[in-house]
């Protein structure tokens, strides 16, 4: 059979053999004939069995280690024909011989699968089952039944991947949920409002059912804390709710409804009535909750305010703003404090000294930052060990960490840096660890853009006033000579930064200005494969990163990523179907493997393929991968598939990376209308050496002068305030 990859496939085909099937993954490798011909198939294929027939469609793709296969789109099992194929499938359940399949077959001939799906129990029953055996039978019958539906139900919508996690998360009431309750299904990871509302459109639930109506409210307010906010005023919902239905918009009423069911919380005020989904509420409250009980308390008899500053932890000439030494003092004035500066102004210069006064007085001083690269910059800027904030609270895999507050912190002081990528769950947990006599200082950025997740709780606790906080403003006198520090205090007062040199500034802030998208995007090839590296000496892999405002369009982030691919890794030897290629610059998107170290973001490597590949798409093992140029991590088969290339990332998804050259993409072909104040001033303080900007200088001057944080709702200063 000669084919070319790409070609299409279409046809019946007869399952000989199973290579590999992983009921985890849904993934398969079968040996299947067409005419008398062989013909290997892969892909979403676990529901098929040795000997049965099924309609397949999908594409011919050449694999370098196992010759032509064809990659399934679709593959719809033919309903068992004939005794002896009856016969077989009978068999496969708990308890049926092939006397009792003889005898089922002779009850019901032909129609002896619909005679058992009726009652599986009364049927097993009949067939000379005892009553104990014959309820295991259903049970097996349910199962068997219950992940092959699902195929059949979901493979025709390009579903069919997620049929096991469904069945996982749902057991063998998962068929009848899909067919009867489409939008439960929203509750399952990598299923959202628009794959739920395909189903249900399909099995015959109408567009005015009030559970689209409810699904579609709790995907907005989903949507709206996946942009940071963790409330939305009842009109703003509602009105995003309609245009998402495509009908008049849900009302209060539905919301109360929703409220009753435990899904929402609503909450009054002068203002308006806002709507939170319950849990983000509940975390709402309780952070408020957890500052107000940390301010309420004495300082610790174990910490002492200093007189003066430390000797020997500035270095020779070193200066020390009054701020400063009042963010310094505060730390041990105040259970709870906060410390919040731009580049440049002297807060990792804070932390050495807050730990080495608490270290001279004797007391236990315990550093953390949300990411690995940010922990390791804290030890390797204060000299003091630093570890994850996941670390020090003994995150184990599956059951969450193992410090709270029946088992808190043990330490005297906690010091967290990079704050601000802190979402509202995960600062909520460190403070459930924190001990009786522990004091907390909060270190961070209040002007970068928004953690990935729900709240901005670090730049809200500076903006209530309602905590003691240490504002640094003064620019110390080696980062006054960077244009990038120079620039990055421009941005955030609303101003374009400079691009020109001055006398005595060191130049690290540039600007390469390309009017057409395809240019540019040509530019930043040469940028990351040659000129850079030549000129600064650094790895393109490991030490540069590009960062871009959308995905789409000729100077997005899928395209960015595709020409750096070729230019930096053009002989990868491809992994499974070839989306991923040994050597690859990797990130995981949308999870946080805790367990293992691996953030939503972190920078990774492809190193190795373990068994024969990635997830469904990719293969069927995991993947030996870099983590921050460090540590090797296996990342399972189930998560492959939120890797994606990293050569060039969003801003969002970077936000906790620090390398020697950014490369910030500013074009009003990348997504003008997204390029905003905290967006830039985030991307271009990403550099310690050198930041290029790509693009026009409109579109930073734009970017710098439209601010933000309007976009964002959230009520923490009021409960704070009540509180």
């Amino acid at each position: 059979m000669r084919v070319a990859d790409g070609d299409p496939f279409a046809g019946d085909v007869l399952v000989r053999a199973r290579r590999f099937a992983s009921e985890e993954s849904g993934f398969a490798v079968l040996d299947g004939e067409v005419g008398g011909e062989r013909v290997v198939l892969v892909g979403p294929l676990v529901h098929l069995e040795e000997g049965e027939r099924a309609t397949v469609t999908g594409v011919w793709v050449r694999d370098p280690r196992y010759g032509a296969q064809v990659k399934v789109r679709e593959a719809h099992p033919a309903a068992p024909a004939g005794d002896e194929a009856l016969a077989t499938y009978l068999r496969r359940v708990r308890h049926i011989g092939a006397r009792r399949a003889a005898g089922l077959l002779a009850t019901h001939g032909d129609q002896v699968l619909s005679a058992i799906d009726a009652d599986p129990r009364e049927a097993f029953l009949r067939a000379g089952l005892s009553p104990a055996r014959a309820s295991e039978a259903a049970r097996s019958w349910d199962a068997l039944r219950a992940t092959r539906s699902l195929h059949l139900l979901l493979a025709p919508r390009g579903l069919a991947h997620l049929a096991n996690r469904i069945h996982k998360h749902y057991g063998d009431r998962a068929y009848r949920i899909v067919r009867e309750q489409p939008y439960e299904l929203t509750a399952v990871f990598g299923v959202g409002f628009a794959t739920a509302d395909a189903i249900a459109h399909t099995v015959g639930i109408p567009p005015e059912s009030p559970a689209r109506a409810r699904a579609a409210l709790l995907h907005v307010l989903s949507e709206a804390e996946r942009d940071g906010s963790t409330c939305l005023p009842v009109g703003a919902l509602c009105a995003r709710a309609g245009e998402l239905l495509g009908l008049e918009s849900p009302g209060l009423e539905l919301l109360r409804e929703l409220e009753a069911r435990g899904d929402v919380e609503l909450d009054e005020d002068d203002e308006a009535t806002w709507v939170y989904r319950t849990e983000t509420a509940l975390l709402e409250r309780e952070l408020a909750e957890r500052v107000e009980a940390l301010l309420s308390r004495g300082a610790s008899e174990k910490l002492a305010a200093p007189d003066e500053p430390p000797s020997g932890v500035l270095p020779d000439g070193g200066e020390l703003a009054p701020e400063q030494w009042a963010g310094v003092r505060g730390a041990f004035v105040h259970r709870f404090s906060l410390l919040t500066g731009g580049p440049g102004t002297g807060k990792t210069a804070s932390i050495r000294m807050i730990g080495r006064v608490a270290l001279d007085q004797g007391a236990h001083v315990l550093l953390a930052a949300p990411t690995g690269r940010a922990a390791l910059r804290m030890t390797e800027a204060t000299g003091l060990d630093a570890t994850t904030v996941h670390s020090a609270l003994g995150w184990i895999p599956g059951q969450g960490p193992t410090h709270d507050e029946d088992a808190p912190l043990r330490c005297d002081l906690l010091i967290v840096d990079e704050t601000s990528m802190a979402n509202l769950e995960l600062l909520v947990t460190l403070l459930r660890a924190v001990g009786p006599g522990t004091h907390v200082v909060l270190v961070g950025d209040a002007d970068q853009l928004a953690p990935v997740g729900a709240g901005k709780p670090f730049a809200e606790l500076v903006a209530s006033g309602l905590v003691p906080t240490a504002r640094l403003a003064h620019i110390f006198r080696q980062a006054a000579g960077s244009m990038i520090v120079q620039g990055a205090h421009a941005i955030r007062a609303g101003r374009a930064p400079s691009f020109a040199r001055e006398e005595e500034m060191r130049q690290d802030l540039f600007l390469i200005e390309r009017e057409d998208p395809v240019a540019a995007r040509e530019q930043i090839v040469s940028l990351v494969s040659e000129r850079l590296p030549g000129h600064y000496g650094v790895d393109p892999l490991t030490e540069i990163q590009v960062f871009a405002p959308v995905y789409r369009g000729e100077l997005g982030i899928d395209a960015i990523n595709g020409a750096l691919r070729e230019a930096l890794n053009p002989g990868g030897a491809p992994v499974g179907n070839g989306r991923l290629r040994i050597g690859d610059k990797l990130m995981l998107v949308g999870r946080n493997l805790h367990d293992l170290g691996v953030m939503n973001g972190t920078l990774l490597r492809l190193e190795e393929e373990l068994g024969d590949g990635g997830d469904e798409d990719d293969g069927d093992g995991g993947l030996l991968v870099s983590a921050d140029g460090r540590a090797l991590v296996e990342i399972p088969a189930g998560e492959v598939r939120g890797l994606q290339l990293a050569y060039a990332c969003s801003v969002h998804r970077g936000q906790g990376i620090e390398l020697p050259i950014a490369i910030v993409v500013a074009h009003p072909s990348a997504g003008g209308r997204f390029l905003r104040r905290e967006m830039l001033y985030t991307a271009i303080t990403r550099a310690r050496t050198a930041t290029v900007v790509v693009g026009t200088r409109e579109m930073v001057a734009r970017a710098a002068r439209t601010a933000d944080t309007g976009r964002r709702h959230s009520r923490l200063a009021v409960r704070l305030a009540q509180a």
